[in-house]
């Protein structure tokens, strides 16, 4: 079988693909499709082209995958151009969108459901088959000043296509935005993010939470262990058979320039104890990172669990900086039933991304081969919509920010074939080069 590829005519991006040999053990989905094992795209199998249009051009939206596969909710995000030097006067959006993962199709909802709001957090509660929205933060088109913040909670059921406020009790966080979150059965989990309503600074916090999704009912964890330090921006991935999650990167204070952390930390989820992890970077990787998307892949037996690093921001300083990434890291654990032993654990970078070529001409002056792509991988982003499948075998990421603007391209990640399988492309966001404009003047035209 040939997997799906994607090709380099002056770094165009075009799919290609041949039907996978697993198809005969395949199964029927939603939309036409067919389902592969879990790593794969769903096949499409319908003849029918995709016609609900495609959502605009946006960063800082959330999206969570249907325990299957087969479907994905968008919601919300910030449509704001951002022009280099100037900060962008926010345009939040409220909009629900569900993507067919297998034949490329969004369907836009007209629903009652959350306010308007950007950098919040959606996970995918499994056991109750629906997507979970919590917190963000949220400010009238075109204005400046402070945002409204929100410690909401809403629920987005897959079958229905609703969504539900959920009426919550005890000590839940305060309003933020910027935070991570997991679920771990019947528990969804909020570490840190920042509570400043103010546009001009960050008031990172590190504090836990647990929402008893069987009561509803929040509570403030005073956990043990290294806990980690005040942060935003950073990413969370939980292992279900183990129980425990992981959290990544991010930053304090600072995180409007940097410098960003580049630490790990485990958190078991039954004793509600922290560990920091002592994982080594690749080598000329050893960087921060912020707005990026964390993965975990439960392993079959004789496996090794492993998690899965895509993309955000760098605190590389010079002109050799590259900004947003498109690299994969990877990260063996050992055995889900195992803690790592000290000293064992090595970040792998099986996934460069595109490489740094030249310099900037002035200050937000880049030329067309500022960098050498990738073609094998999707534009360099960050702030995207990141949604792991259930298993942590593929993950698919929507939007975000690029050197060019903002993005509303869709993509899948094979986490053990290490590939990229287009769902929807789009051009807006995308740098010239990978446009396939053969005569690019700068990196954006």
């Amino acid at each position: 079988m040939r997997a799906f590829c994607i090709l380099g005519i002056a770094s165009l991006l075009v799919a290609c693909s041949d039907a996978p040999s697993e198809a005969s053990s395949a199964s029927s989905g939603a939309g036409g499709g067919t389902a592969l094992p879990s790593s794969s795209k769903p096949l499409c199998t319908s003849g029918a082209l995709p016609t609900g249009g495609i959502p605009s051009a946006r960063a800082d939206s959330a999206a969570a995958l249907r325990e299957d596969g087969f479907e994905l909710v968008m919601f919300g995000g910030d449509e704001a151009i951002v022009v280099c030097g100037d900060a962008p006067k926010r345009q939040h959006v409220g909009d629900t969108w569900v993507l067919d993962t297998a034949c490329g199709g969004w369907t836009k909802l007209d629903l009652v459901g959350p306010s308007p709001r950007a950098r919040h957090v959606m996970v995918s509660d499994l056991v109750r088959k629906r997507a979970l929205v919590f917190g963000g933060r949220y400010r009238d088109a075109g204005k400046t000043g402070n945002y409204t913040l929100y410690d909401d909670v809403w629920a987005f059921e897959f079958a229905s296509r609703t969504w539900t406020k959920l009426s919550t009790t005890g000590s839940g966080p305060s309003p933020r935005a910027n935070s991570a979150a997991i679920l771990d059965g019947d528990t969804l989990w909020v570490f840190g993010g920042t509570t400043a309503s103010s546009a001009l600074v960050f008031a990172p916090t590190n504090d836990l939470y647990a929402l008893d999704l069987v009561k509803n009912e929040w509570r403030h964890v005073d956990a043990g262990g290294a806990v980690p330090s005040k942060r935003l921006f950073h990413a969370m991935a939980a292992e279900p058979q183990s129980h425990r999650g992981f959290l990544a990167y991010g930053g304090d204070e600072n995180a409007f320039v940097g410098p960003f952390f580049n630490d790990l930390y485990e958190l078991d989820l039954v004793t509600t104890t922290w560990t920091k992890l002592a994982a080594t970077q690749p080598e000329g990787f050893d960087f921060g990172r912020i707005k990026l998307g964390l993965s975990a892949r439960s392993p079959k037996p004789g496996e090794a669990m492993q998690l899965v690093a895509f993309g955000g921001h760098d605190d590389v300083n010079g002109s050799t900086a590259l900004g947003n990434r498109n690299d994969v890291l990877t990260l063996n654990l050992g055995p889900a039933t195992e803690s790592p032993k000290p000293g064992s654990l090595a970040w792998q970078h099986p996934i460069a991304g595109d490489t740094f070529s030249r310099g900037p001409t002035a200050q937000c002056a880049f030329p067309a081969d500022f960098v050498v792509p990738d073609a094998a991988s999707i534009e360099r982003r960050s702030s995207f919509a990141f949604a792991p499948h259930a298993t942590g075998e593929a993950f698919v990421v929507f939007g975000g920010d690029s050197d060019c603007g903002r993005l509303s391209d869709v993509w899948w990640f094979d986490t053990r074939k290490g590939t990229w399988t287009p769902i929807v492309e789009s051009l807006p966001g995308l740098t010239c080069p990978r446009t396939g404009n053969l005569d690019c003047k700068s990196l954006c035209n």
